[in-house]
């Protein structure tokens, strides 16, 4: 076999079930050893980003690594914001690289590039082959990496004669997983006694916000009376109705400062001390008070889950009272026009159970999410590393690492055109999945933060630059054209009907909401 069907297998042998690929020239030989595996499904993506976004979703429901396979330094370039987004995720994600032959990188071709460093800027862990004799030792390790808890980013260069050379050897056996990192025990005690104060908090991120460690944090709150919160953005949350009520951190800084204050003390799991988004003029960047006890008893990298255990037992925590759980939706709309008022109350009403939402509607996502609370239980993903552009692809791994699941993008108008390839994939892939897009013909986020950074006063000229209106996007156009059937309801009736039928059948959809 050549190494390139030595590569597939290795990673075949570890778990590998899809490839997310844009592929070029110099992976025509990876191209033809998936073909030749077929317990690899590839997804063709019409963008990196979109392929990178996508192995993102995937990962964070799946639970582990897909694979991306991209073209030389340009085409993991394409691809870098949405490894971003899956590197602050902390989702496992294997970036498989063509590179030139390395007899070829010399002659300084047109697509040379500083591959190395653009991989390195975007990696936990890099490798190149040099022979193809190392290539599954590589590829091993790619997956040991990408897949160490809490999840990481491995990027594997391939030159192109290191994946067409002939493969002598055994495909090798997987490597050890590697143990989760422990907690400071001596931690315990301090922690439990911080939570037992008044207007105290404990702060759950990460890998530790699935049902099981929400229902620990909320026995522990139930017994101690503290606060139960998370970051802003989190890879994957599970809530809804009947589940823990956990509070969000505000995305403004002034709002949440304002949310912290008087906290008396936190405890982190999972997750460390937030900071601002951004820096403003005369702002603090550092959002926890400088009064608070704080005690970071479980980082990111170790195990959150035997942390709250832990903390059950300490503060004898058996049960969750009721003021912790989320109530149902009782105000549900039933005519009228759909407009801002409504429209977080109706998509939440009709979200089926167990429905997974990728979420990227930015300054709309405040309609929905207050009222998503008590949806019916649901995972919830968002725009971890803020670079946008996510909520498209994310969706298309979600519903392919969970093809039972309906899958909903919100999506901002302007974001959304950053990756609407998407939409051709989904279509490709006949995954159920409903994008909403929400069109307000703007960045609209982008003329708040104007006035919030303290700019001089500004003209017509600078709100050119946030606007979508000369000409107007026509998404029913945009979406058809992919192969994606798109409406606009105009009335609660309409939007019932439409998002009822949408969810339910198989194949991606498109409902045009205007803001």
């Amino acid at each position: 076999m050549n190494a390139s069907d030595a590569l597939i297998k290795t990673l075949v042998k570890n778990g590998l079930e899809v490839i997310f690929a844009n592929p070029g020239t110099s992976e025509m030989h990876l191209v033809a050893s998936i073909d030749n595996n077929p317990e690899i499904r590839p997804v063709l993506g019409l963008f990196e980003g979109v392929v990178t976004g996508a192995a993102d979703g995937y990962a964070r429901m799946a639970e582990k690594s897909a694979a991306n396979l991209l073209h030389l330094g340009p085409g993991l370039g394409n691809g870098f914001a949405n490894i971003h987004n899956a590197k602050k995720a902390r989702s496992p994600l294997i970036n498989i690289v063509g590179d030139h032959a390395t007899y070829h990188l010399k002659h300084n071709a047109p697509l040379t590039s500083d591959l190395d460093t653009l991989a390195k800027s975007a990696s936990d862990w890099v490798g190149r082959s040099k022979k193809t004799s190392d290539i599954c030792d590589l590829g091993n390790l790619a997956w040991q990496k990408a897949n160490a808890f809490p999840g990481q980013i491995s990027t594997l260069i391939i030159p192109a004669d290191c994946a067409w050379g002939d493969f002598d050897g055994n495909i090798p056996e997987p490597l050890e997983e590697k143990e989760l990192d422990l907690i400071d025990d001596s931690l315990i005690s301090k922690s439990a006694e911080i939570l037992q104060m008044s207007n105290s908090v404990l702060f759950l991120g990460g890998k530790f916000l699935n049902e099981q460690c929400v229902n620990l944090a909320a026995k522990i709150a139930s017994k101690t009376g503290c606060r139960l919160m998370t970051d802003t953005f989190v890879s994957r949350i599970r809530r809804g109705e009947g589940l823990p009520i956990i509070e969000q951190v505000p995305y403004f800084a002034e709002s949440a400062a304002e949310f912290l204050k008087n906290s008396s003390g936190i405890v982190f799991v999972g997750s460390r001390p937030p900071v601002s988004f951004f820096a403003y003029p005369g702002k603090e960047s550092y959002l926890t008070p400088k009064e608070s006890k704080i005690v970071i008893l479980s980082s990111p990298e170790q195990n959150g889950l035997f942390a709250l255990n832990c903390l059950v037992d300490e503060t004898d925590a058996q049960k969750i009272d009721k003021q912790f759980l989320q109530s149902k939706i009782d105000d549900i709309p039933k005519s009228g026009k759909v407009d801002a008022s409504n429209l977080g109350l109706l998509i939440s009403n009709l979200m089926p159970e167990d429905s997974i939402v990728s979420d990227e509607a930015a300054t709309s996502s405040f309609l929905v999410t207050p009222h998503a609370l008590k949806a019916k239980p649901h995972d919830w993903l968002c725009l971890t590393g803020g670079s946008i552009g996510q909520g498209l692809p994310l969706a298309i791994g979600a519903a392919i690492a969970k093809p039972d699941r309906p899958v909903i993008t919100l999506h901002g108008d302007g974001g959304a055109m950053y990756t609407v390839q998407a939409l051709w994939t989904q279509a490709r892939e006949n995954l159920n999945i409903t994008n909403i897009i929400f069109a307000n013909h703007s960045y609209e986020i982008l003329k708040i933060e104007l006035s919030r950074v303290g700019a001089v006063k500004t003209g017509d000229r600078a709100d050119s630059m946030f606007s979508l209106d000369k000409p107007k996007l026509d998404w029913i156009k945009l979406s058809e054209s992919m192969g994606v059937p798109c409406y606009e309801p105009n009335t609660v009736e309409e939007f019932k009907k439409i998002f009822s039928a949408c969810v339910k059948e198989a194949g991606p959809s498109t409902i045009l909401v205007q803001i």
